[in-house]
């Protein structure tokens, strides 16, 4: 009679698995990525202002103009591929190597190394170029010299110099990016409430970057053309006599870099650096801050919010996921509910060996360990 009896009641439906945590904070993520590359496209407008003819006011700040058009050039071309090597580099643990040597064979047969300086270096590049063509034949920055009626026009070296310039800009920038592992996305000891007051603390580090790297840029540019002057100057030469009636004459003109072009040197090295140093605070302010919406977390839209915690603890190739957990944490300090013997076994080896036998219910993790022993 019993039998019939539990054999007729119906089997309690399953529990149905919690929404997984990086499923709920990739649309933030997005969103955030979004917000970067609009601060971005904001300074690309401001940039395409300032190297754009004045002569006309209203058509400088109109968008629909070609102020728009180096705007949206600046920003594909320039500021947007930095923002996706950030995404494709991004990593949160700083990377350990046993010696500077090693560090060094690391980088050297790293494609990671190479798309770095190629990303800095096309940053870099379609700036000038834009500059150079914003530029009026007064300047005398086009790639040739017109001379008298009777002359032959003449390769213009002040224009050779500041290709150059650009491209040593972008390398050494592209190195600097990997010396210095600017990929890192580093969480301060304590979050930010807000993106305002990430980007704040931004401030400090961009304002140091655009003093030294300018600095360092005008005062050793020209000693660094110096060696591949003459080498430059007859490739392009003879490069150039394909589309030009030049000159004959191969003989090198005087040092291209006076007073008036170091200045001019000084002011694109700032546009330049400006301009990736805005996108990296951008990315950093935006990617740092606290994934909290209208004062709760994002876990509060689940319908069991410690399942979808533990679901983002054991994404082990997803360090991102991991840290923004870590956060959460950190703030809560909540305890985990454990209802399954296979959730235990996935945060068993992430937790403190306990003195005496756990409980099935309640386990308390390290968030530290968590982020240590995921991501070496």
């Amino acid at each position: 009679m019993v039998q019939s009896i539990s054999r007729s009641l119906p089997t309690p439906a399953a529990r149905p698995p919690p929404p997984h945590y990086q499923t709920i904070l990739t649309p933030l993520l997005h969103r955030r990525f979004a917000h970067a590359c609009l601060i971005s496209l904001g300074f690309c407008y401001l940039e395409a202002i300032i190297i754009s003819d004045k002569s006309n006011f209203f058509w400088v700040l109109f968008p629909i103009s070609m102020t728009g058009l180096k705007c949206f050039v600046l920003f594909f071309l320039s500021a947007m591929p930095l923002l996706i090597l950030r995404i494709a580099q991004l990593h949160v643990v700083k990377r350990a190597h046993s010696s500077p040597f090693h560090a060094f064979q690391r980088a050297i047969g790293s494609f990671a190394t190479y798309s770095a300086i190629f990303t800095y270096v096309l940053s870099s590049v379609v700036f000038m170029t834009l500059y150079l063509l914003s530029c009026g034949p007064e300047d005398q920055l086009g790639v040739v010299v017109e001379g008298r009626s009777y002359e032959r026009p003449r390769l213009n070296e002040r224009f050779l110099y500041l290709v150059f310039f650009s491209v040593f800009i972008g390398v050494f920038r592209g190195c600097a990016h990997v010396y210095y592992d600017r990929a890192r996305l580093v969480f301060p000891e304590v979050p930010y409430a807000s993106y305002k007051d990430a980007g704040a603390a931004q401030i400090p580090t961009v304002a140091w970057n655009v003093g030294y790297y300018v600095s360092f840029f005008s005062i050793f540019g020209p000693l660094v053309y110096f060696p591949f002057r003459y080498i430059l100057w007859s490739h392009t030469l003879a490069f150039a006599r394909h589309f030009y009636w030049l000159n004959r004459s191969a003989a090198l003109p005087s040092f291209p870099v006076g007073p008036t072009l170091f200045i001019r040197s000084c002011f694109l090295a700032l546009m330049i650096v400006l301009s990736s140093e805005v996108s990296h605070a951008a990315f950093n302010a935006f990617f740092t801050e606290d994934p909290f919406q209208g004062g709760k977390t994002i876990t509060d839209k689940s319908s069991d919010p410690n399942g979808t915690l533990i679901t983002g603890l054991r994404t082990a190739k997803a360090p991102l996921t991991q840290v923004r957990i870590y956060s959460r944490f950190r703030r809560n300090c909540e305890w985990l509910t454990v209802s399954t013997a296979d959730g235990l076994r996935g945060i068993e080896p992430h937790c403190p060996q306990p003195s005496r036998p756990p409980t099935r219910h309640l386990r308390r993790c390290r968030p530290q360990a968590i982020i240590m022993g995921t991501h070496p």
